[in-house]
């Protein structure tokens, strides 16, 4: 892939991104429309760095020791060479570097300095501040590597703190072992081995290795470790890390780093591939390139600047993740712990926040970056093939078995439902069947699967009052994955796996109360809950989320009792018909945000698609009057303009794909609900080649008809096989009331159900 951002850049670099840089054509620009601040507040998680699309190297800005960067905070404690953005649990934020003036003191760690927002600036591939000291830094990258520019005032001693084992899980009390090494070689280049990990305060680590070069000798040197500074070449320990000094002077301290998680010598390989002079522009310039390209991969015209910069904002966020983890040789290291050498061509992949992705980002990366898709999805098969399971949530080369679920099956059917179809199909479905049909354990002692005996046995995870409180959630996770993963069995050619999984996807049923007409949690005898009320969330032994109930992870049952979008069909039935269903939804939506009531809670990824329920009810207009005020709401372009974690870019998928007037609501199936589009026209170039337009005429919100490639369509339900063209064509027209578009029975979008049960 490496190949293909310097292509891009090399094609590019002349072109919009000067116009951009110079300040013309701003209005338009999908780069110059990227505000990189928004969600670095209200919990959002993102980061401000220099990083390119899937990027190893994610430098940026921290104000706080652990690793995140928070708007309303005015002290930075250094630059960190990696970043994760959005998710809910500190991570990374490795190796934070901190221009100082003068020697600095005793214990470098806590070092900050400050600085001021009006003297702070980013865009996609650039970072700069200049702190209230003077100090300016400035940041480029490439994919595994980056380069530094540090201006300091006339007659200053020029130093560079690299605080190697600062690490943001190293100032957590249950990892103070965490250490790090640093090694100062010759006159020019430092480098290090990181330890770390714990994310969300599990088991698993992870090793990252630097190497960084100036391009001038420095004067002076030191180390430090377990608090102590001494003038020593190496150190090694808790906290450790390194300084080198410059004689006064004005001319910038340019430094080049290059981080790999194979071993210092590759950390060296990819820096002298990726950035082989000292041209900091030339950087900056071919990083902007590629995010032109990228982000210009979905085209929107007209709507107001803020629309604009909400949308390719949040385009931005879905392309941060998952990460590069294979060195530009090829080398990785997989689950085993072993080094491996792929083949030319071939990436590997880490991070996947899969319970949120699924939901929203990975099909939107499928349609514009097939082959980038596959090589994920073959990541995930490698890890699975090295570790016995696929992973859930990983992070780096370990599994971190973060939320609820079987969430990779969902991703991996995903993916080949939207055009990711370059990998090893039938090595994943081996894997995902085995995932939901046999009991074990995997890393850890962890399982892909937990309490899936009873699940299999009873067809639910039970609440067994001993620890095991998040059983109905579980239950409606792990029958959207035996759905998903029944349609790329039957997609494979496998009808009788397909046939099973589809059974076991109704499961939610036995977890359906007809009384109260709600998912209820039902204990190890089988019996529902009692006292059980709905509105009355009672709360589960462990506290861990604001409005949790006992039953369900991070949620209560109004989120996940609509959280079946395979079947929603099956559950208006269930509950007496859509006309009985309506109040509930009603009054679901009548909040948008709010995690301690029974309302929708856009932050809150079981809600992702529910308000698409509507669809199914004969009232579309419902479904565009939430949508509309989820956009205008929900989201904005200040810092806290994410109502809550990113997670990778999930959330932003939330804004990005209601922009565009359809979701991909049924899990690992070839198709999107239509909503309601934003823009009066957006432009989609998918890497096959093929163009997908999306037109809207009219004012107001409520679609009156729509056209597919010319020909009057009254479906809200569009298959993906409708777009087989080289050029394609959405037309919606809208207007100030409802309309009966899409409001028949015939006109529902699909229910996935099974005659026998």
């Amino acid at each position: 892939m490496n190949t293909l951002w310097n292509r891009w850049a090399s094609a590019f670099a002349g072109c919009a991104l000067l116009f951009a840089l110079s300040g013309r054509a701003a209005d338009t620009s999908a780069y110059e429309s990227v505000n990189p601040f928004v969600g670095t507040s209200n919990d959002g998680n993102t980061f401000p760095g220099a990083t390119l699309p899937l990027g190893m190297m994610q430098w940026g800005p921290d104000t706080r020791d652990d690793g995140w960067y928070r708007y309303e905070d005015h002290t930075i404690r250094g630059f960190s060479l990696t970043h994760i953005s959005g998710a809910g649990c500190p991570i990374y934020a490795d190796v934070p570097v901190l221009p100082w003036i003068g020697t600095p003191g005793a214990d470098p760690t806590g070092a900050v300095l400050a600085f001021s927002h009006k003297n702070e600036r980013a865009q996609p591939g650039y970072y700069e501040v200049q702190f209230d000291s003077g100090v300016k830094a400035e940041l480029a990258v490439t994919m595994r590597a980056g380069i530094g520019r540090f201006s300091f005032p006339a007659g200053a001693e020029r130093t560079l703190l690299l605080k190697a084992g600062d690490s943001a899980m190293a100032h957590d009390k249950e990892r103070t072992a965490d250490s790090s090494t640093v090694e100062i070689r010759g006159d020019n280049t430092v480098t290090g081995v990181v330890h770390s990990g714990g994310f969300c305060f599990v088991p698993g680590d992870y090793v990252l290795y630097f190497a960084a070069r100036f391009a001038e000798p420095f004067s002076s040197f030191g180390t430090w470790a377990n608090g102590v500074r001494t003038g020593e070449r190496n150190a090694s320990g808790h906290l450790s890390g390194a300084y080198v000094t410059f004689p006064a002077g004005t001319k910038p301290i340019l430094m080049k780093v290059g981080v790999s998680f194979v071993s210092v010598e590759n950390a060296i390989v990819n820096l002298d591939a990726e950035i082989a002079h000292w041209d900091f522009d030339q950087v900056r310039v071919a990083a902007g390139a590629v995010w032109s390209r990228t982000l210009d991969g979905v085209r929107v015209d007209g709507g107001t600047p803020v629309d604009r910069a909400r949308f390719y904002t949040g385009l931005y966020h879905m392309l941060l993740a998952p990460n590069t983890f294979s060195d530009v040789n090829g080398d990785y290291v997989g689950f085993d712990g072993k080094v491996r050498r792929l083949k030319a061509g071939e990436e590997q992949y880490a991070n996947f926040s899969d319970w949120d992705t699924y939901r929203s980002l990975v099909q939107l990366q499928s349609l514009l970056m097939p082959r980038q898709e596959s090589q994920m999805m073959q990541s995930l098969v490698r890890d699975a093939e090295q570790s016995g399971w696929l992973p859930k949530w990983p992070v780096a080369n370990d599994v971190s078995y973060v939320m609820g679920g079987d969430s990779p099956s969902i991703l991996i059917s995903d993916a080949y439902a939207f055009g990711a179809r370059d990998f090893d199909t039938a090595t994943a479905l081996r894997f995902m069947i085995k995932g939901a049909t046999v009991p074990g354990t995997g890393p850890h002692g962890n399982s892909e699967r937990p309490w899936l005996k009873d699940y299999l046995s009873k067809g639910y995870v039970p609440v067994d009052g001993k620890g095991q409180e998040i059983g109905a959630s579980v239950t409606l996770e792990y029958a959207s994955s035996d759905f998903a993963t029944s349609q790329f069995a039957r997609a494979l050619g496998d009808r009788e796996h397909a046939d099973t999984l589809l059974r076991s996807a109704q499961n939610w049923r036995k977890l359906f109360d007809p009384e109260s007409t709600f998912i209820r949690p039902r204990g190890i005898d089988g019996d529902f809950v009692p006292g059980w009320d709905p509105d009355r969330l009672l709360p589960k032994p462990k506290f861990r989320w604001e409005g949790e109930q006992i039953g369900f992870e991070e949620g209560n049952t109004w989120h996940y009792t609509f959280m079946i979008p395979h079947n929603y069909g099956g559950l208006l039935a269930a509950m007496g018909g859509p006309e009985k269903a309506l109040p509930r939804l009603d009054k679901f939506f009548s909040k948008l945000s709010g995690l301690g009531g029974p309302n929708y809670t856009v932050q809150n990824e079981p809600d992702f698609c529910a308000p698409y329920v509507y669809m199914w009810t004969g009232h579309p207009w419902k479904t565009q009057e939430v949508i509309d005020r989820i956009r205008r709401e929900q989201f904005n372009t200040k810092p806290d303009g994410l109502p809550g974690n990113d997670d990778l870019g999930a959330t932003s998928g939330v804004y990005v794909w209601n922009a565009l007037g359809m979701y991909p609501v049924i899990p690992g199936t070839a198709g999107l609900v239509l909503g309601t589009p934003l823009f009066p026209r957006a432009v989609m170039h998918l890497d096959d080649g093929r163009m997908l337009e999306i037109r809207r005429s009219g004012e107001g919100i409520y679609v009156q008809s729509v056209k597919v490639n010319g020909k009057p369509y009254g479906s809200a339900w569009l298959p993906l096989d409708k777009l087989g063209a080289r050029e394609n064509h959405i037309d919606f027209v809208l207007g100030a009331k409802p309309s009966d578009w899409a409001a028949q029975p015939a006109d529902y979008p699909p229910s996935f159900d099974v005659k026998e049960r």
